[in-house]
């Protein structure tokens, strides 16, 4: 009996030392916990606020990744604008004073309406208007000069279009046309985006005369009018050469036909009869190309006098 109890003795004190050894090792490890538990939090606090910096400022150390929208400048970018089209002939922006110049060649198309065009802007990333003045110069050139541009722009949007007024009928087919359209909306825009990585900053560009604007866009005129000419002469040559190729065509054919009978001889006349006609056809083609060159003659030498005319003042 002895002997049992003192078994139970022994069990409770060894159950009794085991729960206190678990306790000291427990208060152990909440002391080191409190030693580095502040640490842990400091670390964790940085860890999220060097990750929050390098996502909204990581564009300003490594190269912007994000798709470009930029509208172009030259023919290969032109914007519709209602029945107008639209192309940037040249742009610059002088970042250090936040001023820029944009020339644009308008086609206005054939419609029966007289357009007032206007023009405002903005920074998009920024969410901050820019102001926009619209300069018209010759026929259908257009300069946006551009003010306050924000520092560290990202992407400029240019919003251009007009306000369209009804023109008066010239003809009876016109009223028909004028009544049919009566009901479109009369107000066409377009936006043309600028985005800075298709930019130069050009430190020396500042607001000019109106003549030295005169004097690029008459410079402009000049190259399309060139580059029309140069395209005329190779639709000319182009036709010259078809004709030779038809006139020999007719020639094997009349000889042939002298020894063809019946159904033959049909067949032969009436492609002789249809290289004829297309001959008239390129023979119509010839001559109005060259009215148009005489054309192009004359428009190349008014730009020249105009040129010479804004030069003279430019001097003055």
């Amino acid at each position: 009996m002895n002997e049992k109890i003192n078994t139970i003795k022994e069990r409770i004190e060894n159950f009794r030392d085991r729960v206190q050894s678990g306790e000291k090792k427990s208060n152990k490890w909440k002391k080191r916990w409190q030693n580095y538990s502040s640490k842990l939090y400091l670390f964790i606090g940085l860890l999220t606020m060097v990750g929050y910096c390098f996502f909204a400022f990581s564009r300003n150390f490594f190269e912007d990744d994000s798709p470009l929208k930029d509208s172009g400048i030259g023919q290969a970018n032109v914007t519709k604008i209602g029945s107008s089209e639209v192309t940037v002939l040249s742009r610059e922006v002088n970042e250090k004073t936040g001023y820029a110049e944009i020339f644009l060649h308008v086609d206005d198309g054939k419609d029966l309406v007289n357009k007032e065009y206007v023009v405002f802007a903005g920074e998009v990333s920024k969410q901050q208007t820019v102001k926009a003045k619209l300069v018209p110069l010759i026929e259908n050139y257009y300069l946006v000069q551009l003010t306050n541009i924000p520092e560290k722009w990202q992407l400029l949007a240019i919003d251009f279009g007009y306000n369209a007024e009804k023109k008066a009928p010239t003809s009876v087919n016109q009223v028909d046309e004028k009544q049919a359209e009566t009901a479109k909306n009369n107000s066409q825009q377009a936006t043309l985006y600028w985005d800075v990585r298709k930019s130069k900053t050009n430190e020396k560009l500042t607001e000019k005369p109106k003549e030295n604007y005169l004097i690029y866009v008459i410079s402009e005129e000049e190259k399309e009018t060139k580059g029309r000419q140069k395209k005329l002469a190779t639709s000319q040559k182009e036709i010259e050469e078809e004709l030779s190729k038809i006139y020999d065509k007719i020639y094997q054919y009349s000889e042939e036909i002298q020894y063809k009978v019946g159904k033959e001889k049909e067949e032969t006349q009436a492609e002789v009869d249809r290289l004829k006609r297309e001959i008239e056809k390129y023979d119509k083609a010839s001559e109005e190309i060259k009215n148009e060159q005489k054309l192009m003659a004359e428009k190349l030498k008014k730009l020249a006098e105009k040129k010479k005319r804004f030069l003279m003042k430019q001097e003055k």
